[in-house]
């Protein structure tokens, strides 16, 4: 149990620092973005190539952590992670920026593909969503100050400097990732040959799919609003500097991650279906009362109320590893991520587009529309999803 717990730590510890670098440059890279001369349609592309080569490079590189090694992956996604973000903050222009985002999403497949496995591996049982949660608490963590430190470094000294600091906290993950000790298995390379057959059946498979409708969406509106329509509603509509930015997305996350390690502990009890219908259903009304608000005062409030509704979730992935089948754990794993990052590649596109078609350098209530109904939708077909958690417990009941 100790060492299962240290394990789980150091993997949400590093994984905490990759996601506290990503969550550093979100209340600049709009504007970052803006500043190559660019109209508002292409900044979704500016967020979402991270995500987009993140799509791609999920489920290699889970096969990659079979074969070789799940810290080798981490440390050569942590390199490329440190490299890339000194690329983006020198890039001369927005090509090179977009470039710099994709090897960014390379290094991150990497690195969280092999940390989600390891710890849904290690945290296998009753206390997954305990376990699970506890990882993502530690990574909504790093999202809840990562944009703090973003955007008073921003303002400090200019929309490049959080592409540096960036680096530095992938490079502190790198230090703490070294150390960490891997078991391996001499059936290693078997399961990945075995895995290449069984990617298709994965993304296709039902009931995960089904489950997974709730990851598209949760992963759309963290991308699509949080990290791009909030950071620019903030900036064009109500006027407001990168640091003041960064303290409204960190409301958010601040509450997010307070909330997720108990939610975690819920759905282990009372199974995952009723607190991520819940997180669903309050973050799509979230989304609606943004752009209703005028001023610094009202956006904190609703941000607050939008973290408390994503904290729901608990940790969504528990979702997917529970209907997983455990030979097949990896595989399943990597399409999770998949599916989710699809979430973060169409969100910003979608929304910056609609932004740019329906409104002059504002934002309107339209872009905010979408995501709002998107989520909607996932948490009503999640009426028909299966809950093996829920009927373990119901289970467990009847026996005392």
């Amino acid at each position: 149990m100790k060492q299962r717990l240290l394990v789980v730590l150091n993997l949400s510890l590093v994984s905490g620092f990759v996601i506290l670098g990503i969550s550093i440059i979100s209340p600049v890279l709009p504007q970052y973005a803006l500043s190559f001369s660019i109209p508002v349609a292409l900044i979704g592309w500016a967020i979402s190539a991270f995500a987009l080569a993140r799509m791609f490079m999920d489920v290699p590189a889970g096969f990659l952590a079979d074969r070789f090694g799940r810290k080798g992956n981490m440390i050569v996604g942590l390199i490329l992670i440190i490299l890339s973000s000194v690329a983006a903050g020198t890039a001369n222009s927005y090509h090179w920026l977009i470039l710099a985002r994709i090897v960014e999403g390379i290094g991150s497949a990497l690195y969280i593909t092999s940390a989600t496995t390891w710890v849904a591996q290690v945290s296998a049982g009753e206390s997954r969503g305990r376990y699970m949660s506890l990882y993502s608490g530690l990574i909504f963590a790093g999202t809840a100050f990562g944009p703090t430190i973003g955007g008073y470094s921003a303002a400090q000294f200019g929309l490049r400097a959080p592409f540096f600091i960036y680096a530095a906290f992938a490079l502190l993950g790198l230090m703490a990732t070294i150390p960490l000790k891997e078991q391996t298995s001499s059936s290693t390379v078997t399961r990945s040959e075995i895995r290449w057959k069984d990617v298709p059946s994965a993304l296709l498979n039902g009931p995960f799919l089904l489950v997974n409708c709730s990851v598209f969406a949760l992963f759309f509106l963290r991308a699509g609003v949080r990290s791009t329509l909030v950071p620019l509603y903030s900036s064009l509509n109500l006027g407001l500097s990168e640091d003041k930015i960064g303290i409204v997305l960190t409301v958010a996350a601040v509450v997010t991650s307070l909330l997720t390690f108990p939610s975690g502990w819920l759905s282990d009890k009372v199974g995952r279906k009723l607190p991520i219908m819940s997180c669903l259903l309050l973050s799509g009304i979230a989304v609606l009362l943004i752009p209703l608000q005028n001023g610094l005062g009202g956006l904190l409030d609703i941000m607050a109320f939008y973290g408390l509704a994503t904290g729901l979730q608990g940790s969504i992935a528990a979702w997917p590893a529970d209907i997983a089948p455990k030979e097949k754990l990896g595989t399943f794993m990597g399409a999770y991520r998949v599916i989710g990052d699809m979430g973060m590649v169409l969100g910003p596109i979608t929304v910056t587009y609609v932004a740019d078609y329906t409104g002059h350098s504002t934002i309107t209530f339209i872009p905010f529309l979408i995501p709002a109904l998107l989520t909607f939708v996932a948490g009503i077909l999640l009426i028909w999803a299966r809950d093996p958690a829920a009927k373990k417990h119901a289970a467990k009941s009847k026996i005392q």
